[in-house]
């Protein structure tokens, strides 16, 4: 069984590996919709599959697959309960919750539950580890699969890998090279855990690193050290971080959502005369200043930004 909350190669690896899915969990978005908002989703990914037989939501993809689907609310963990009891997973998989699970949950199958989550552990525990190694310019992050447990993935590593990457890498690079992994690693438990011969290591209590917390967008532009950091290490840094770039925009929430910024390239130069961390505007294009040189990028109006916005409740 596989909770998770899109459609996603990890997702799809699983189904087309040997071993039979019994049930996927959707888990909800830890802000999840109102009711009107999630039935218009329903209602605009259900044209859509009519007309391209392509599913956009799980639920869709699920009924296509013909795989038992449990939508899973926070709070609701008797129900599942019982839900994973009628369906009998020997394995439950994990990939994208919002939530820690309950004991009562991940003790039911006969292997146990595992998560693949996108740090090295212990570094890095937490829902968001990619924003926290870009942050703190980590550049060999890596990709652990390991049992869940009543902490905060604090449960038996089976199995981790590093991962290099470029300065300035693009987070969806760095994400497709950790799925990539990840999916190796997965596929290379279950094989083991089949065959009685997965070895486990137990992790420390203790983290090395800051816990790889949520953060709230108007944080964002407050964390960047425009004036510390040098304009390579803000460069890489929103390069992994594009979900928050519309914040850095200093005008209202609505113009925000209607426009994008792609991050195209910087150059070290003297930028005395410049105010550092803000945005200009000049002949040669638009740029935010950091204490030794500019960051160039493109500003134009974009629906990427709604649809992020109404995607959760589609998914």
């Amino acid at each position: 069984m596989v909770i998770t909350q899109g459609i996603t190669q990890v997702l799809q690896s699983v189904i087309d590996s040997k071993h039979e899915v019994v049930g996927i969990v959707h888990c909800a978005p830890t802000n999840e919709p109102n009711k009107f908002l999630r039935a218009t989703g329903r209602f605009l990914t259900g044209i859509h599959y009519s007309f391209t037989s392509n599913p956009l939501s799980l639920e869709l993809f699920s009924r296509k697959l013909q795989i038992p689907y449990y939508y899973l609310r926070k709070g609701d963990s008797k129900n599942l309960e019982k839900w994973i009891r009628c369906v009998e997973p020997d394995l439950i998989v994990i990939y994208s919750m919002s939530y820690l699970l309950k004991e009562n949950i991940f003790n039911i199958p006969l292997y146990g539950t595992i998560n693949l989550h996108h740090s090295y552990l212990p570094e890095y525990r937490g829902p968001n580890p990619l924003f926290w190694e870009y942050y703190d310019y980590i550049l060999d992050p890596g990709i652990t699969l390991h049992y869940v447990d009543k902490g905060e993935d604090t449960g038996d590593i089976i199995c981790q890998e590093r991962v290099f990457i470029s300065s300035g890498e693009k987070l969806e690079e760095t994400g497709q090279k950790l799925v990539s992994t990840g999916i190796k690693l997965l596929s290379e438990a279950m094989e083991a855990l089949e065959n009685g011969s997965v070895g486990i290591k137990q992790q420390p209590v203790d983290t090395p690193t800051r816990r790889a917390r949520k953060i709230k967008p108007e944080e964002y532009n407050k964390l960047i050290k425009w004036e510390d950091w040098s304009v390579e290490r803000v460069f890489h840094f929103l390069n992994g971080t594009p979900k928050y770039h519309s914040t850095l925009l200093k005008k209202n929430s609505l113009y925000r959502l209607g426009f994008s910024i792609r991050v195209l390239d910087y150059e070290n130069c003297n930028t005395s005369g410049y105010n550092v961390g803000d945005l200009y505007k000049e002949k040669s294009g638009s740029f935010f200043v950091c204490r030794d040189g500019k960051i160039y990028v493109e500003i134009k109006p974009s629906l990427d930004n709604l649809f992020t916005k109404i995607y959760p409740f589609i998914s």
